[in-house]
């Protein structure tokens, strides 16, 4: 239950962008309010981050208590991308140290705990409406007393590509690509390789890591119109891409039990616009990056400290929404231009509709 029925800021979403930020604005010491969904049951998708998610997490006050979590270090990376040979990349001699392989479940939970104790309340609710209505936003959500209006200053959306609240304001999704990912979990009787592995292959390219606790994931990225419809199709799609694989295989060779294969989204582009009267998006709700990428966590903990400090310098200085926007919008376009770049170094499949899409400079559509 809320403690209040009015709040400085209520974020909507409780995934690390929406806890990170609620946690940076409680401690700037105003009231605010976490509309935590209640967990699907899907395992969360992004696991692995890189030795710079040292950064945000140090600004949070997290870097002691993430590491207590004893998540598993990722020691670097080996990829198979624009040419047959791996390749190898050691974080040996990085000032931050290693990557991390995530336990999401803890990982999300550290942040709302977090969250909770500087003071927000964290409510495993839905919003189910929102309007503005005499210079504050109204936001409705179910419970179990039924449905409730809060009210706030301020609304933040951290619901990822969903921009459950973005699209209710009117922003439409851009995109530059259609790619999904084919994602299965599986428990493993060895830990294997501790690095992320990417290769790429004839219509898209994969990713695995070992996880903690006996884990491992593996994914297989392409464009949804070049997947079968039915999920059948598709885990048999998974499993015989798999077989091909010279690094990915790897993970799952010895992999006894394992989840179903799910189909994420995986798309790159953004929202428009991301930020207007007294609100503003965060992380995958305003801008979506390629996995391939490896910062799809890191943009969210740093987006969300951006804009919680947009929020609260608004107080004063009137221009700080206009300034996370230009912000945001400066790292979007050195996003593009590196993933054109990275995806124009594989030309091993030029007229495979994958990489043929890949290889102009990608063009926005809904």
């Amino acid at each position: 239950m809320p403690r209040r029925p009015d709040y400085d800021v209520i974020v909507i979403g409780g995934g690390p962008a929406g806890a990170a930020a609620a946690l940076a604005l409680a401690r700037n010491g105003l009231e605010v309010a976490v509309l935590a969904k209640p967990d699907s049951g899907i395992p969360r998708v992004g696991e692995t981050v890189p030795p710079a998610i040292v950064r945000p997490l140090a600004q949070l006050g997290l870097w002691n208590e993430f590491l207590a979590a004893r998540h598993a270090e990722a020691p670097g990376s080996v990829s198979i991308w624009g040419g047959d040979q791996p390749y190898e990349n050691d974080f040996i001699f990085n000032a931050y140290g290693p990557g991390w392989h995530l336990d999401r479940a803890r990982f999300d939970a550290m942040l709302l705990s977090a969250a909770q104790t500087a003071g927000a309340d964290v409510l495993n609710v839905a919003a189910r409406d929102c309007a503005r209505e005499a210079g504050a936003w109204k936001v409705l959500i179910l419970n179990d007393d039924g449905g409730e209006t809060l009210a706030a200053r301020w609304l933040v959306d951290a619901t990822g590509r969903a921009a459950w609240l973005g699209r209710r304001l009117g922003a439409r999704r851009r995109r530059v690509d259609r790619q999904v990912a084919l994602v299965r979990f599986a428990l493993v009787a060895t830990a294997g390789e501790p690095r992320t592995m990417i290769e790429s292959c004839p219509d898209g390219w994969w990713y695995a890591a070992a996880l903690p606790q006996d884990r491992a994931v593996a994914a297989f990225f392409t464009d949804a119109d070049l997947l079968p419809r039915n999920a059948p199709d598709r885990a048999r799609m998974w499993r015989r891409m798999l077989a091909q694989t010279q690094l990915i295989a790897k993970v799952y060779a010895d992999s006894d039990v394992g989840s179903p294969v799910h189909t994420v989204a995986a798309f790159s582009g953004r929202s428009l616009p991301y930020a207007g009267e007294n609100w503003l998006a965060i992380g995958d709700a305003s801008h979506f990056y390629d996995p391939l990428s490896g910062q799809g966590i890191s943009k969210a903990l740093s987006s969300a400290l951006r804009g919680a400090e947009a929020i609260s310098l608004s107080l004063s200085n009137g221009q700080a929404a206009e300034e996370f926007i230009d912000s945001d919008n400066r790292e979007y376009q050195r996003y593009i231009a590196n993933y054109l770049a990275h995806y124009r170094r594989e030309q091993r499949w030029p007229q495979h509709l994958f990489w043929k899409r890949r290889s102009v400079a990608p063009l926005e559509h809904s």
